[in-house]
């Protein structure tokens, strides 16, 4: 082993700028939360309406920036936490490269790196710096650089770009090129960095914003001056009620409510050791309609042990140990057959082996040459094209996972059924061989997945909220149909893929539910035709076989144990491996989704109201019926407040985006109600000479009663929690016109 670099020799380079500083992944800055938060156009609006207020003397009409102001710091307190609580759940999460320096192994972080740096890299491991291969062999995939699903064999010499993953095999690599160097921060590859996800919700919101923004100041304007058109106006009267007017045309609340809602959603399932690298990917979580589970991590643990064997030739278990004595990489099936025959059995190795194949998964199989024959283990319709052998393995398996060991032999001592052992040409791809004249089956393997206890109840959640199940993977089509039966799967129309000639994805998404041999290339492809056919995505999986179709899918979860490649590619990652917390993770999404149409549906109503009452009081020339004092009192009692709780609420349901349809169908009708009604009142105020504080009185309580009523509507069904808070809205609201010191400062008229 090389002695790697001395820490004289890190110091240096750290010195010069050699280091990685690019390779950590952070969050903002709190000083970039503070100032997102604070530096809002709804804030500089806020201000410069308080500013409005101070000139004319109306102290009491300030309630509405202390809100502001409490707006603001709950943002940045709820971001505040999620950005610790992601922060500290990312460094659990975070690769840590293996290193030789000084002459010692060691783990460093990321950014630690230097340039010549001697790295020891193997199956999983993403490649996170610019190296050359120093020794050692291994297969890359450069997928997510290239798009091609092909694994390339490197050896001593060759370049490992930075970004690609390593699917077999173990070697020494020289870094060369770290930070803003390296290959992949030059093309900005998505490979390192959080998927974006799509906010259908908050996009809309920011729509809806944008443009009310955008009418504020010349709304603002006008109002001003038709206020001061009012007979026996003064200044003070018309100040404040145009602030009350702006005041409520905006939806400041309702950024905020999402964003906290989202923010507490991350904060409660960090708690059950899920890291959410996306705020939205809750939101995407919460409207899928079909899963694709990767067998292996979420139906089985993940473990195995091998059933029983059966030998038919007495070279059996010597090609075994010789297989697993030449595999670098280690998995569980490695594992599980190294347990049973490498501690157990006394077989001597087979000599004069001249080459070997690591495992990958593409191949699904491993194997020895010798100058005569090769033997191989691995999955047996992988291994051989005799028709014959492969219906005896497959005859044999009762379910089971089966690998078989063959023994190939040929004149020329090449590999069996896909050509020789790959020698590495210029390109790095290995050439076709002839074809093998005989294969022997030495023997059977039959392993057992160790069944998740949940993956039962796990399976029944997805069938009672409507979720369909596909299950995608690698093993063979009666093994995985096993387990899928076993966990409670009800609908078992299975397809194996390395039967299939041409491929017809629309046709098979629509056929099939358990897909078998499956390679990464094909994962991406099902799921591709499931979003064609209108489908919201979620794909599970622990490997780097499966990480193209998680960067294909609408959203992506990995199992904490899995691949460091796979995490890193992911949106959501189950760090404590316990995939019975996906449920917990589509409700959550659900609940805050639900919950927030829901509560939006009284922010627009206001925001509805508000926008007509402006327009229409340009053109009328009467006093405008609110004080930003009294509006300050019904925006807390019937939006932010029920908003807030109702948000909290335990909702399960599926998500059917009922945004657009409580607009049209609850906010703005309530809207244009609460308008014509306000209108009226103001006419008749007018026109009867009744005293201001009466006016906005009786128009606050006929506003009270119409959001009581939409609230009321939104709250069905009753549940204790909602009756709680429907009283609770009532008495303060009662209290607030009866009591004496409440109602003077509300400026409230004493009906007795």
């Amino acid at each position: 082993m090389k002695e790697g670099l001395t820490s004289a020799e890190v110091a240096a380079k750290v010195q010069a700028g050699k280091v990685n500083h690019t390779a950590k992944q952070n969050t903002m800055t709190v000083r970039q939360i503070i100032l997102r938060n604070t530096l809002t156009i709804f804030n500089l609006v806020n201000i410069i309406l308080a500013v409005m207020i101070l000139f004319v003397g109306s102290y009491k009409n300030l309630l509405f920036i202390f809100i502001a102001i409490a707006n603001t710091l709950i943002g940045i307190i709820n971001e505040l936490r999620a950005k610790r609580t992601v922060d500290k759940m990312k460094l659990l999460a975070e690769q840590k490269p293996t290193v030789i320096r000084d002459g010692n192994i060691r783990q460093i972080p990321p950014e630690e790196l230097v340039e010549d740096d001697l790295m020891i890299l193997s199956l999983g491991d993403q490649i996170l710096v610019d190296a050359i291969v120093e020794q050692g062999s291994i297969e890359v995939n450069e997928s997510l650089l290239t798009g091609e699903s092909d694994n390339i064999r490197k050896t001593s010499g060759d370049k490992l770009i930075s970004g690609s993953f390593i699917v077999s095999g173990t070697c020494q690599a020289k870094v060369t090129a770290v930070g803003d160097r390296t290959f992949i921060a030059k093309l900005e590859s998505s490979a390192r960095t959080i998927h974006t996800t799509d906010s259908k919700l908050f996009t809309l919101m920011n729509k809806i914003v944008k443009y009310i923004s955008f009418a504020l100041i010349p709304i603002g304007v006008l109002l001003l001056l038709a206020r001061f058109r009012v007979a026996g106006t003064t200044t003070e009267t018309a100040v404040t009620s145009t602030v009350a007017a702006l005041i409520n045309m905006i939806p400041e609340g309702l950024i905020l409510l999402t964003s906290s809602v989202l923010a507490l959603a991350t904060i409660r399932l960090s708690r059950k050791k899920v890291l959410v690298q996306n705020l939205y990917s809750i939101e995407t979580l919460a409207r899928v309609d079909c899963i694709c589970l990767d067998k292996t991590g979420t139906l089985t643990t993940g473990k195995m042990t091998v059933h029983d064997f059966t030998s038919l030739d007495e070279t059996f278990e010597s090609a075994i140990v010789s297989i697993l004595n030449h595999q670098t990489a280690e998995n569980a099936t490695t594992v599980a057959l190294k347990q049973k025959f490498l501690k157990k059995s006394h077989a001597p190795e087979i000599k004069n082996i001249t080459d070997t194949i690591s495992f990958s998964s593409d191949r699904k199989h491993s194997g020895i040459q010798t100058k005569t024959a090769t033997y191989l283990l691995g999955a047996v319709e992988f291994i051989t094209d005799d028709k014959a052998l492969i219906e005896k393995v497959k005859d044999a398996s009762g379910g089971y996972r089966t690998l078989a060991v063959v023994k190939s032999v040929s004149t020329t001592g090449d590999a069996p059924g896909g050509g020789p052992l790959r020698e590495p040409s210029e390109g790095g791809q290995g050439e076709a061989g002839p074809v093998v004249k005989k294969d022997n089956l030495l023997g059977y393997i039959r392993l057992k997945d160790e069944i998740r206890g949940d993956a039962h109840e796990i399976i029944q959640f997805f069938a009672d909220n409507n979720v369909a199940v596909k299950v995608i993977s690698g093993d063979d089509l009666d093994s995985v149909k096993t387990i899928a039966e076993r966990v409670g799967l009800k609908d078992l129309r299975g397809i194996n893929l390395s039967t299939e000639t041409s491929h017809n994805y629309a046709k098979l998404v629509q056929d099939y539910n358990v897909f078998t041999r499956v390679k990464p290339a094909e994962k991406k492809e099902i799921i591709k035709a499931l979003k064609k056919e209108g489908c919201t995505v979620a794909m599970t999986g622990d490997g780097v076989n499966d990480i193209l179709a998680m960067k294909e899918a609408d959203c992506s979860i990995a199992i904490g144990d899995g691949a460091d490649a796979a995490r890193r590619s992911s949106q959501i990652v189950l760090l404590g491996s316990d995939f019975s917390t996906v449920p917990d993770i589509i409700a959550e999404g659900r609940q805050s989704i639900n919950n927030l149409e829901r509560s939006a549906t009284l922010f627009l109503t206001k925001t509805a109201y508000a926008a007509i009452l402006a327009v229409l009081f340009v053109f009328i020339p009467i006093e405008y019926p609110f004080s930003p004092i009294s509006m300050s009192l019904l925006n807390f009692l019937c939006i932010g407040f029920p908003g807030f709780v109702l948000a909290l609420e335990p909702n399960i349901a599926r998500v059917k985006d009922q945004f657009i349809y409580n607009i049209k169908h609850l906010a703005i009708p309530t809207g244009i109600i609460i308008s014509l009604v306000t209108l009226v009142i103001s006419i008749i105020a007018d026109a009867n000479n009744i005293p201001r504080n009466l006016f906005v009185t009786i128009s606050i309580i006929a506003v009270f009663v119409l959001d009581y009523g939409l609230l009321y509507r939104i709250s069905r069904p009753p549940t204790k929690l909602r009756i709680a808070l429907l009283a609770i809205i009532l008495a303060v609201f009662l209290g607030a016109l009866f009591i004496p010191p409440i109602r003077n400062f509300f400026d409230f008229y004493p009906f007795f």
